[in-house]
């Protein structure tokens, strides 16, 4: 059978990756959803040629009635494609109740976790995932509305630590036609038509909008801005992992930057740069382009009144003279400095 438009696009991008590479094993993550399908089929035929081997891995979110019988088609569908499959559960709405976090949130904590225990499980190289050029688009949309800034607007990256993404240069319509090409059935999630969801709106509203009012090409040319962006982040990155050193010292509770030298800096590098501060000082999570730029104009500010600045993860930033502190909230630095909330 000749090969489809999606299943050349695969196989180049798994040798950009360079992963899985011969006797490695790659797990697919499986939703029974069109994208994920069409994802494992071309790996699975893709495996003996490239000499790696594929596993699947589904995980029941037990969020629909229907998700029994999701669990039941990917295990039917590995069966007929003779790969092995790893079954999972998961209580989302009690990790959603837990971490006061939303259903989305918690689904997506719970999946990668999943995924990356069954990666652990069976010693594969790479979990792919089945996003496509559509979602690339979708995604930098949303980011967009938020507010992102380059970071975010990168989207989704091709290939990021252990997780690879081999669709996402192929289109929604493209997994169709493979799907079609090659008789594959798929499970039809019910919830991607809920318009209450802000991604389905995106998705059945506005882009449909851009391609019919502004341009046809509205979905490629998002996803090509995606991928120049995530070039720039990616370069500020290095320049930021660079300077972060001369401008920073680390201590016992957090991280201390010099005001000075941040200001010399052009405020787009300045960004970058706190960001990898505050990722070396407890992490990202929770920490959008507002807490970066907030924390910019603090570290700016020409006067010497000590501030303080409430971050995500329990954090906070402290301004006193010539110094920035980025501490546990309560730390040491915040108990010496008694401040002002920044206004």
């Amino acid at each position: 059978m000749r090969m489809t438009s999606l299943q050349a696009a695969v196989r180049r991008s798994l040798r950009e990756f360079g992963v899985p590479g011969p006797g490695e094993t790659v797990v697919v993550a499986l939703s029974g959803g069109p994208d994920s399908v069409a994802l494992l089929d071309a790996l699975n035929s893709a495996a003996p040629r490239m000499a790696f081997h594929v596993v699947a891995a589904h995980l029941d979110h037990a969020l629909r009635p229907t998700s029994p019988a999701d669990a039941a088609f990917c295990r039917n569908l590995c069966e007929r494609l003779g790969v092995s499959v790893h079954m999972g559960t998961a209580d989302v709405r009690g990790r959603a109740r837990r971490e006061r976090a939303g259903l989305e949130d918690a689904a997506r904590a719970e999946r990668y976790s999943f995924l990356r225990k069954v990666a652990w499980q069976t010693g594969a190289t790479a979990i792919a995932l089945g996003h496509t050029r559509d979602d690339q688009a979708e995604t930098l949309l949303l980011r967009l509305l938020r507010g992102a800034g380059s970071a975010g607007l990168a989207a989704m990256r091709p290939s990021r630590g252990d997780l690879i993404r081999p669709l996402l240069s192929v289109s929604r319509a493209e997994v169709l036609g493979h799907l079609a090409a090659r008789g594959l059935e798929w499970r039809d999630d019910a919830s991607n038509a809920d318009l209450s969801i802000l991604r389905n709106r995106v998705r059945h509203e506005l882009v449909p909008y851009l391609e019919a009012r502004v341009n046809p090409a509205a979905r490629r040319t998002l996803a090509r801005a995606a991928s120049l962006l995530a070039d720039e982040a990616d370069y500020f990155a290095r320049e930021a992992r660079r300077l972060l050193p001369t401008v920073s010292r680390p201590v016992a509770a957090g991280l201390v930057l010099d005001r000075g030298a941040l200001g010399a800096l052009a405020p787009v590098l300045a960004r970058h740069v706190l960001r990898g501060a505050l990722r070396e000082a407890g992490g990202l999570e929770g920490v959008s382009s507002l807490h970066v730029e907030r924390l910019r104009q603090l570290a700016a500010r020409p006067d010497a009144a000590e501030r303080r600045l409430p971050l995500p993860g329990g954090r906070e930033a402290v301004s006193r003279a010539g110094q920035l502190t980025i501490v546990a909230r309560g730390g040491e630095a915040g108990a010496r400095f008694p401040a002002r909330e920044m206004r």
